[in-house]
């Protein structure tokens, strides 16, 4: 399914809606009905009938605003409920139940809206790319959000600038693909472009589905969203019974919570000296490769109290452990004030949030034993109060060897390249979300005011009809009722995390570079790096640019300039150079 949307004075409005299942296609223009609402009644009741009872309705990026049009539009229709997945303040799926037949209460027909974006996290148009399929048409989006521009518009084509994402070139030949056909009309033009979104998604969804049941005898239907397909793939091709992966909880699940901090970004330098190159390295799958190569806690956690490296051979703890405890540690850190580049991160409160900074001097905090063993190469010192340990194992190797060497055997455009390289980078976040689910309602606005005395409500959404959509825990946090089994398992993420901090910190303790700029995954630095860190395998670095000049404002706002080219970097903005 696909709507097309236009923006007047600040509004979003559905113009254009198709729906396509493999065989037919429905399509609802505007123009054809009294208001937007009215059209998405239309093709949403195209669909309930039996035949598609338990069907799938895909739209691509519709947690972001298609969902909630959709949302508004269901919770309209009688004999009905809608149950909302949803998690970070996106729209994983919503499950609509319904009476084919006006006042039958019995046999409900069920439908499940997805977002595939949550699937297959790329741009619709790269997607048909790598899996070889029909591509998205060209369509002038900022043509229609002119409010003075009618939606049974008929003329010329619309200029080259109303277009997004398109080279001269493509908008020329464009215009030659209607030297025969007259004038432009949009009510045609928007009808096939909707429409070609919807084929082009179903035949992306289809090749898909059809890789990845061939690979690993899995069917994506059962699965949301990437994470949770990426964790039945390792679950049932490439996990062993004895990893007894640690499924933790309440206390533990806290303790460790304060000490889960993803990668460190940094502006060191904002400028390199006049005339200096700057070398952008970028590193081969940083998060598989720590996932391949190192051990993961396993089995059920112990707890312990005081420093476990004070304990001698005679005191019964296992020599192992008593050289390398393995686990994560409450401790006492005490970091050298003369280092330029702290590696230790910590949260800090910052009015009503916090901030992860990697500071000197001391603090107390949380942390995994490999990366405080890691620190203390580079001058720290710590004090073990408290912790949890782990058995430990290398449990990730299969999996990453795998999908790695379907990666490398397979061309850059291809759909068995594509899998592999979304497989290979999300599983790891499964294991880092938190158990406790918000639950979520559709009810009256006069409803609200009861659910404030039984619950903590995150956030209410208008739905701008007579009811609202309302976000809320349970008050007794892991309570029966709002934890769920997830399969979750933060030592596992944190562990994950931690060791890719440790692979970037050899370069960030360089005595001989200057580096002006980090990410996660990334260094831009005033020299090439050795041959022996430069490789195609896991791990290794790869330089992506050499900038003649490069300004770092903040983290993630940063440029660079080549003899052939610009590369600016702003987060949240896309398309920086058309």
């Amino acid at each position: 399914m696909d709507l097309e949307t236009r923006t007047i004075d600040g509004i979003m409005i559905p113009y254009a809606v198709s729906i396509y299942d493999g065989e037919n296609i429905n399509s609802f223009y505007l123009l054809d009905y009294n208001n937007s609402e009215e059209m998405l009644i239309q093709a949403i009741e195209s669909i309930m009938r039996d035949k598609y009872n338990n069907y799938k309705v895909y739209l691509h990026n519709f947690s972001d605003f298609d969902g909630i049009f959709l949302i508004t539009i269901l919770s309209q229709l009688t004999n009905n409920t809608i149950k909302p997945i949803i998690r970070d303040g996106r729209i994983i799926e919503f499950k609509f139940n319904f009476a084919p037949y006006k006042g039958e209460m019995k046999n409900k027909i069920n439908l499940f809206f997805r977002d595939s974006l949550l699937l297959l996290p790329d741009s619709l148009r790269d997607l048909a790319i790598n899996f070889k399929v029909d591509n998205k048409g060209i369509f002038p989006h900022k043509f229609v959000n002119n409010k003075n521009i009618s939606l049974n518009y008929i003329g010329q084509i619309p200029s080259f600038s109303q277009f997004n994402n398109l080279s001269f070139e493509e908008y020329l030949n464009y215009c030659k693909s209607f030297k025969d056909k007259g004038k432009w009309n949009l009510r045609e033009e928007a009808i096939k472009y909707c429409n070609q979104d919807t084929i082009t998604l179903h035949q992306i969804i289809s090749t898909f589905q059809n890789k990845i049941f061939e690979l690993f005898r899995i069917d994506i239907l059962k699965y949301p969203t990437l994470s949770s397909l990426a964790f039945a793939i390792y679950r049932s091709n490439f996990y062993r019974e004895e990893y007894k992966i640690p499924l933790i909880e309440g206390d533990i699940f806290n303790f460790i919570k304060k000490g889960y901090t993803g990668g460190s970004v940094d502006v060191y330098k904002p400028t390199p000296p006049t005339g200096d190159k700057v070398f952008r390295y970028d590193v081969n799958s940083l998060y598989p490769n720590a996932m391949k190569e190192f051990n993961m806690p396993i089995d059920n956690p112990t707890y312990f109290e005081g420093d476990l490296t004070l304990l001698n051979e005679d005191s019964g703890y296992n020599l192992s452990r008593r050289k390398k405890p393995f686990g994560f540690f409450e401790v006492e850190v005490n970091a050298p004030l003369n280092m330029k580049i702290p590696l230790l991160q910590t949260k800090i409160k910052i009015g009503n949030g916090t901030r992860t900074i990697a500071p000197v001097g001391t603090w107390t905090g949380i942390y995994f034993s490999e990366e405080i063993y890691n620190a203390e190469k580079y001058g720290y010192k710590f004090k073990i109060l408290r912790g949890y340990l782990f058995n430990k194992a290398n449990i990730f190797s299969e999996y990453v060897d795998f999908l790695y060497n379907l990666k490398v055997n397979s061309d850059k455009n291809s759909p068995d390249y594509t899998i592999s390289k979304l497989l290979l980078n999300c599983l790891y976040g499964r294991f880092g979300m938190n158990p406790v689910m918000e639950n979520h309602l559709i009810i009256s606005n006069k409803e609200l005011n009861k659910y404030y005395n039984s619950k903590t409500i995150t956030n209410i959404i208008d739905l701008k009809n007579g009811k609202e959509l309302i976000s809320f825990f349970y008050e007794v946090e892991w309570s029966e009722k709002s934890k769920t089994n997830l399969n979750i398992s933060l030592p596992i993420s944190a562990s994950i995390t931690a060791y890719s901090r440790i692979h970037m910190s050899q370069f960030k303790q360089m005595k001989d570079i200057t580096l002006y700029y980090s990410d996660t995954d990334n260094i831009d630095i005033d020299k090439p790096l050795e041959d022996k860190y430069i490789g195609k395998g896991l791990g290794k670095m790869k330089l992506e640019h050499i900038f003649d000049d490069a300004v770092y404002l903040t983290p993630k706002v940063y440029g660079g300039i080549t003899d052939n080219y610009e590369y600016v970097k702003i987060k949240g903005l896309k398309n920086l150079m058309n």
